[in-house]
């Protein structure tokens, strides 16, 4: 009898330490909680990368670059794609005399998720239609159709990670200029570095300072850009979300900035897929005014 408790005992002890183990683990990933099992832990997503992607349940929300000026500062998470496209956008302005529209059909950016804090980025101007007229010259006018250029880019994610309300990014990106009188005519490049932070769960402020290098087809010269932002975006529902953003720019042609508002719904039609609209109203002389329809998703 004595021999049959201490077995009994010892049964007990051992199986404490089992049962300690099995407790249920909370993982912070996308600003939410998920319940795997017992106990709080952060999963290290620095493990995965191109050849051994995140499982889908740890991915962070998707926030597109699109549809306004200002970059996201989150990479895409590694392993997985993600596509965003300009599906149509219509360009129009004039200045003095001299006026032309432009029309933009899927000018896309597609993303492939390098680790878990960098991306690398294609962007590829599909087609675009080009038309210039000017009210002194009686002529026909010019007009450019065709496949435009094409853009390499490479996004890090510096500070902030899945749980954090603020994020740091850096974009680093070239030009190529494959579609002669339809693109801009060389080889230009620039950086991005954008900056978003989480005010409440449902509104968030950010901005970026860019400095682009772009080539001025009639002067035959490179010239420096700088384009300042400021965006808040707020989310009404599950489903509805907007966003308001000024723009600033200046380059060394000028003496004076320029600027523009732009304003927009965005529609999370799932947790992959966003469709979004709206419009670039210049606020001073110099700006086109743009209308917008583009999709982002992401597998």
């Amino acid at each position: 009898m004595k021999l049959r408790y201490l077995a009994l005992g010892l049964a007990l002890v051992g199986a404490r330490p089992a049962a300690a183990q099995k407790q249920d683990v909370t993982h912070k990933t996308s600003g939410a909680e998920k319940t795997l099992m017992n106990d709080t832990i952060d999963v290290d997503k620095s493990r995965y990368t191109l050849f051994r992607p995140t499982p889908r349940k740890y991915m962070r929300p998707m926030v597109p670059d699109r549809p306004g000026i200002t970059e996201s500062p989150y990479s895409v998470d590694a392993g997985h794609f993600q596509y965003e496209t300009d599906a149509l956008r219509l360009l129009t302005r004039r200045e003095g005399s001299a006026y032309g529209h432009d029309w933009y059909v899927n000018h896309a950016l597609a993303k492939i998720g390098l680790t878990n804090r960098t991306d690398l980025q294609v962007g590829i101007d599909s087609y675009t239609d080009t038309r210039n007229y000017d009210d002194a010259d009686p002529g026909p006018g010019q007009l450019y159709r065709g496949f435009g250029d094409v853009t390499l880019r490479l996004k890090h994610t510096i500070a902030g990670d899945d749980d954090s309300r603020w994020a740091l990014g850096l974009i680093g990106y070239v030009t190529l200029p494959t579609g002669g009188p339809r693109g801009d005519g060389a080889v230009e490049y620039g950086a991005v570095l954008p900056v978003v932070f989480q005010i409440t769960k449902p509104w968030s402020i950010g901005g970026q300072v860019a400095a682009q290098v772009y080539w001025d087809r009639d002067a035959q010269g490179r010239y420096l850009q700088l384009t300042p932002t400021f965006t808040t975006d707020y989310q009404f529902n599950k489903v509805i979300q907007a966003f308001v953003e000024l723009v600033g720019y200046w380059d060394v042609r000028q003496a004076a900035w320029r600027s523009s508002i732009n304003v927009g719904p965005q529609l999370d039609l799932s947790d992959s897929v966003q469709l979004d609209f709206g419009t670039h109203l210049p606020v001073t002389h110099g700006v086109d005014r743009e209308y917008f329809l583009g999709l982002s998703f992401r597998r």
